[in-house]
């Protein structure tokens, strides 16, 4: 029998938990702050602590932080009211294997410890597919101990990054290298969920619910039960259907259409996005109340063109075994490219380019026409006061190229594109929207 340690400083929270702990058939253990914790856990016997955030005496970050210190191994889930959930994420950075806002469900009580005592059974993979995110820079090793951190823990992850960065490398290491690997990894991109068919897409549903539906369907969120989804895009979801998603991560129940009964389900979250969140916050492409229930941990992936010293690496980690090196000057020219496309445009370079050397070292000329010169050239890139942007182009083009400069610039963030362009914020969504760079909603 599994002892639970429940730690509150309110006598009616502490007596919730022992009784809904009691009835799942768990041992409980009680103490009114983190001193008193502290001295049950000093007895020894404790399989897992949830606490509460806001104590007297010693709160809930100063027993965690204790716990961490002395008993690394022990899960620690903690519990916070919905205002507090961006502090308390801090302390999953630090060690909390989870958290739970409250008022919360019976059933996402019990299925957050069931979690957490399972990763704390399972040995984990402590590689994974960590070795398949490659780089030396700086950013990269960041990047690489953050997956690991969050691989630990059971918390909803949200990854930012331009395309082609790698967002779902990353989510399939978190996967390999925690309890989530025990189920599946179902990855699904949230651009081609159409509205009304957003609750078959995840809930499931049954034979005969609506008409062509010859068979019953398990949905998304049953077939990662016990693993991992994967939802890329996520800013191209409806706000409304990003309302779903969220009862589900607050109650872990899901009903098929077509059906009566609830399932529950145990899935961990982690999300991707092409964009900054408090831009798409702004916008409303996102609701807010989402955004922090994904963030228990957050990872930015950088630029190729941020870490070029990770290009070298990231050749030879694409070539075959065995293949020569590429010429000094073949390097040059890939090490000096803008990659616009970042990682993913690399790698189907450099995998053409060896397609095309035939086992002969990838020279220059195996490479695109103009790969090195693309960051210089006037029409591509223009000049801080925008010339040369028109020879030989048409006005749309121009146009075009001028705004998606002006983003790359300001690093993404519209609000500050549109202010370089001297151009308002809807005049800037308009025309990305010509240049189907949004979806219309």
């Amino acid at each position: 029998m599994k002892r639970i340690l429940a730690v509150d400083d309110e006598r009616s929270a502490r007596e919730y938990l022992r009784l809904l702990l009691e009835r799942e058939g768990f041992e409980v253990v009680t103490a009114e702050d983190g001193v008193g914790a502290l001295v049950v856990l000093e007895q020894g016997g404790v399989d897992l602590v949830i606490s509460d955030l806001h104590m007297p005496e010693m709160d809930g970050g100063e027993l965690l932080a204790h716990v961490v210190q002395r008993w690394p191994s022990l899960p620690v889930i903690m519990v916070t009211a919905a205002s507090d959930v961006s502090e308390v994420v801090k302390h999953v950075q630090r060690g909390a294997t989870n958290y739970i806002v409250k008022p919360a469900a019976p059933a996402v009580v019990t299925s957050a410890i069931e979690q957490a005592l399972a990763s704390r059974d399972v040995a984990p993979n402590d590689e994974g597919m960590l070795s398949e995110i490659v780089g030396t820079s700086k950013a990269m090793v960041e990047v690489r101990h953050r997956v690991t951190l969050a691989a630990r823990s059971d918390v909803s992850v949200l990854i930012t990054g331009q395309t082609g960065t790698g967002k779902e490398l990353v989510a399939r290491a978190i996967y390999s290298m925690s309890r989530s690997s025990r189920g599946a990894f179902v990855p699904h991109n949230c651009a081609v969920s159409p509205r009304d068919l957003f609750e078959s897409q995840f809930f499931g549903h049954r034979k005969g619910a609506f008409t062509g539906a010859d068979q019953d369907h398990k949905g998304l969120l049953r077939e990662a039960d016990d693993g991992l989804l994967f939802l890329d895009e996520l800013e191209t979801l409806d706000p409304q259907l990003q309302a779903k998603l969220l009862r589900v991560l607050d109650d872990g129940e899901v009903r098929p259409v077509g059906a009566e009964k609830m399932h529950r389900v145990s899935v961990r979250f982690v999300a991707a996005t092409n964009r900054e969140p408090e831009e798409m916050m702004a916008e409303g492409f996102l609701r807010e109340d989402l955004y922090y229930r994904l963030r228990g941990f957050e990872i930015r992936l950088p630029k190729l063109a941020e870490r070029r010293q990770d290009i070298p690496l990231l050749v030879n980690h694409f070539m075959p075994p065995g293949s020569p090196p590429p010429t000094v000057e073949a390097m040059e020219l890939l090490h000096g490219a803008p990659w616009p496309g970042n990682v993913r445009e690399l790698r189907n370079v450099v995998r053409s380019a060896e397609a095309v050397a035939g086992g002969m070292p990838i020279a220059a000329e195996h490479l695109p026409p103009g790969l090195g010169s693309r960051s210089e050239r006037p029409e591509e890139r223009g000049s801080e006061r925008g010339e040369g942007y028109g020879v030989g182009l048409s006005l749309k083009e121009v146009e075009r190229r001028a705004i998606f400069d002006a983003i790359e610039r300001c690093g993404g963030n519209r609000t500050k594109a549109a202010q370089l362009l001297k151009i308002d914020r809807s005049t800037l969504r308009r025309k990305l929207l010509e240049f189907g760079v949004d979806r219309k909603r």
